[in-house]
């Protein structure tokens, strides 16, 4: 490699980028309508997981000395991404003992997961200042600890917000314990194999959940419970203790669907979440596009109704489908004495007044307006600049 690093670099760098190119092409597929919404938001879906593959596989991909990274971003998101939830995923291996050093903050709910184990937030913790150290290593410690398998895995860090806006976020660091210099520098081996496995990582994950949402559209408007057999994933359901249920929609102009549930007597957090075509969320910077446990505003009798349509019906529950025909309504309910799964039904949009509760509080236009404002707000206090 030492007298031949120029060609071997630039041929690497060739490979990657036409496995790109041709990955791109899934921007294209026939099964979603083909509009110019659909195929745009589709090569930005592409063009994003660019960068998204270039964290997992090269930036933040050394177990010796991991680093936690934002794995879904306003902007750079796939996976049916949860507004309320911020992601940070680092790498490391079972062979050695990690620390994650921080402060909880008063965010709704959190969970720590690396493998096949999970610290849930009822189990975490803290010191009288909010401040907590977790251990992850193969064998017991005392005190937080959190199981590693053998091998290489990946640690994720979930965040649910409940009031965007006020909610202080979780602060963490992570560390291998005993690392006494710092990473060695880079050589050609080790990026050309990097490049190889981002480009491997690019043209699998970013097919799997498009594929997710044609599945859900195979029976539209309706809601399904659980994920798809042959994804070989189960949303770590049973691990996070939640329970899933999905809506692969189609909503013309004229219409809205509307959903209603009596939510668990006993529940740590619910939500319902819009997402669109190539299963990203839709804005949530801007348009009110997923609710949750603490923003809905239920009924007098506790149930919740929300609509989904393109135009505001007025009413505080609102998800807006930006502008999108096709998508998917996800919602969850985590650590619940029950999983109800909702109603839908698909209407006129000048039909709603005779089937949404005449008691539900209906907004102004200055109060939608401060809602959304709001909303912002609570973006920008999560991922701070």
């Amino acid at each position: 490699m030492t007298e031949h690093h120029n060609v071997e670099l630039s041929a690497a760098w060739d490979r990657f980028c036409d496995r790109v190119k041709q990955a791109g092409r899934l921007a294209f597929r026939d099964e979603p309508a083909d509009t110019p919404l659909v195929r745009a938001t589709g090569v930005r879906y592409m063009a994003r997981y660019i960068a998204k593959a270039l964290d997992h596989e090269v930036n933040f991909a050394d177990p010796l000395y991991p680093q936690f990274w934002h794995l879904q971003t306003p902007t750079n998101k796939s996976f049916g991404d949860n507004p309320d939830c911020t992601y940070l995923d680092a790498v490391v291996d079972g062979a050695h003992d990690y620390r994650i050093v921080g402060h909880r903050g008063t965010v709704h709910w959190v969970s720590f997961k690396a493998g096949g184990n999970v610290l849930h937030d009822r189990d975490l913790k803290t010191e009288w200042d909010g401040s907590f150290v977790v251990t992850l290593s193969a064998t017991e410690k005392t005190g937080n600890w959190l199981k590693l398998d053998p091998g290489l895995q990946r640690v994720f860090l979930r965040q649910f917000f409940g009031e965007w806006d006020s909610e202080e976020p979780m602060r963490v660091r992570i560390e291998r314990v005993g690392a006494d210099a710092p990473p060695p520098a880079l050589d050609p081996a080790t990026l050309i194999r990097q490049l190889d496995a981002a480009a491997t990582w690019l043209e699998e994950d970013s097919s799997k959940w498009p594929a997710w949402v044609d599945y859900y559209h195979r029976t539209p408007n309706r809601w399904v419970a659980g994920v798809p057999a042959f994804t070989c994933y189960d949303g770590n359901a049973a691990l996070l203790n939640r329970a899933l249920h999905f809506i692969g929609w189609i909503i013309r102009p004229d219409e809205a669907l509307v959903i209603d549930v009596m939510p668990p007597a006993d529940c740590a957090y619910w939500n319902f979440e819009l997402g669109d075509r190539w299963w990203k969320s839709v804005d949530y910077r801007y348009r009110l596009s997923s609710l949750n446990c603490r923003q809905a505003e239920l009924a007098a009798d506790g149930r919740i109704w929300l609509v989904v349509s393109h135009r505001d019906p007025g009413i505080a529950n609102w998800l807006d489908t930006g502008s999108n025909v096709e998508g998917m309504v996800n919602q969850r309910w985590v650590e619940a004495s029950d999983s109800p799964i909702p109603n839908a039904r698909l209407v006129r949009f000048d039909a709603l007044s005779d089937v949404l509760p005449g008691a539900l509080r209906r907004l102004t236009a200055e109060e939608r307006t401060e809602q959304l404002r709001r909303r912002k707000i609570g973006v920008d206090r999560r991922f701070a600049v």
